[in-house]
């Protein structure tokens, strides 16, 4: 089973309400800081949404890098055949079964870049 990371993103309107019984001085410390009173709220609270506002998902472009097939040309001058190996015919010569240019039949190929489908 393949995994994809997302990231989900939205802007809410909540409101959060926490009663905690803090020494003095941590408690005036904790007022203080706006970044600690949010990490505060939120912390170990599951949030009721009443209204949403811009929501929006994101996810990783999924993609695969195949290696390209390897490319092929027959080494008969008089045929001009020009494929891939998968574009190969199999044909049996001696009761053995290869590989072979599906134009003349031939068994020797020269090696040529990958050849792509239009």
């Amino acid at each position: 089973m393949e995994h994809v990371d997302i990231t989900l993103t939205g802007v809410a309107s909540v409101k959060i309400t926490k009663q905690v019984t803090l020494p003095k001085p941590d408690a005036e410390a904790l007022l203080a800081d706006d970044r600690k009173i949010q990490e505060m709220l939120t912390r170990h609270h599951a949030v009721d949404v009443k209204q949403w506002g811009h929501v929006f998902g994101k996810k990783q472009r999924e993609f695969t890098i195949e290696q390209p097939e390897p490319g092929y040309s027959c080494a008969n001058h008089h045929c001009g055949w020009v494929g891939n190996e998968s574009d190969k015919a199999q044909v049996v010569i001696n009761g053995v079964e290869i590989q072979a240019c599906p134009k003349c039949h031939s068994v020797k190929f020269y090696n040529v870049q990958c050849i792509s489908k239009r």
